[in-house]
């Protein structure tokens, strides 16, 4: 181990992180402490670490850099070398001070506070509790990070990302928001629309924008799925709010969002107990492009 390097956390602060999330199971705990001692043997290990943690929170969720950790598909395509599951959500954990400066710096009143709170813990939960991984994947650490970072508020059934790009050309400079839509409740388009409405004065509030473009980039506005679901559908009626322009493949996503894995080849296995997941498992066993959506949102709804 080279004593001249130090880890951006320690047990006390992994202990302080958890707390501040909620996270009080004692097995998850100790797997963050075993990942600790771990990391700690490995001064390479710490450095990547130390780095990944820098370019996260303080370096800007824009960079190209950023981007390609989007498209890092495991741990040691990440870190070059095999390492302890969870340490993705060390790296999480230790943001949370960061989180705690940012929250006050941003003036957040106490429901965006929960909400923050909320949503970084289930980035750090979600991927062992409900799809029973080692650690959470590199995704779900990047996710949670826009969030320490206050990058997005939530407002009713929608979530709003800052951004300083055009989503159809990310060449082009623009102050811009990002429509996310967060799993749970269906997605009712009266409660989209009474989040777009109410969206405004938050976003005002938070990010400084006034009169800005909302944008989407969605598999749930691919125009071949819009193609193939019945026109009174909230999907349809969603798709039916932007002005539409054809993205990538939206294999991957699909394949996440609708079928709960990225892993499955044989899309013959795929469930069908939805209509959609019926539909969208004949168009992928017929190899038929599914592209995604990126969405501008149309003036009225502005």
């Amino acid at each position: 181990m080279n004593n001249k390097i130090s880890l951006v956390i320690s047990k006390q602060e992994i202990t302080n992180a958890l707390e501040f999330y909620n996270i009080t199971d004692e097995k998850y705990i100790k797997k963050c402490y075993e990942c600790l001692q771990n990391t700690l043997q490995d001064s390479i290990l710490i450095t990547k670490f130390n780095d990944i943690h820098k370019l996260l929170f303080f370096d800007g969720l824009d960079r190209s850099e950023i981007k390609q950790l989007w498209q890092t598909n495991n741990l040691y395509e990440l870190f070059g070398e095999n390492c302890h599951p969870f340490i993705t959500n060390l790296i999480l954990l230790s943001g949370y001070k960061l989180h705690q400066n940012n929250m006050d710096k941003f003036l957040l009143d106490e429901h965006q506070r929960s909400i923050h709170i909320k949503r970084v813990s289930e980035s750090l939960t979600k991927d062992i509790y409900e799809k029973n991984l080692d650690g959470i994947r590199i995704s779900q650490m990047l996710w949670g990070a826009y969030f320490v970072n206050v990058k997005i508020i939530e407002v009713g059934r929608l979530q709003y990302e800052l951004c300083s790009y055009n989503p159809i050309n990310e060449n082009i400079s623009e102050n811009c928001v990002k429509i996310h839509i967060p799993k749970g409740n269906k997605l009712d388009i009266q409660d989209v629309l009474y989040s777009l409405k109410n969206s405004k004065q938050y976003i005002k509030e938070y990010f400084n924008l006034n009169n800005t473009n909302y944008y989407c980039v969605s598999w749930l506005l691919s125009e071949e799925l819009h193609k193939i679901i019945n026109d009174n559908s909230n999907i349809y009626k969603f798709y039916n709010l932007f002005d539409i322009t054809p993205g990538t493949d939206a294999t991957k996503d699909i394949l996440n969002f609708v079928f709960g894995s990225r892993d499955i080849t044989d899309y013959s296995t795929l469930p069908e107990t939805t209509s959609l997941q019926t539909k969208l498992k004949q168009m992928l066993i017929s190899n038929h492009q599914i592209n995604l959506g990126i969405g501008t949102l149309k003036q009225e709804y502005l």
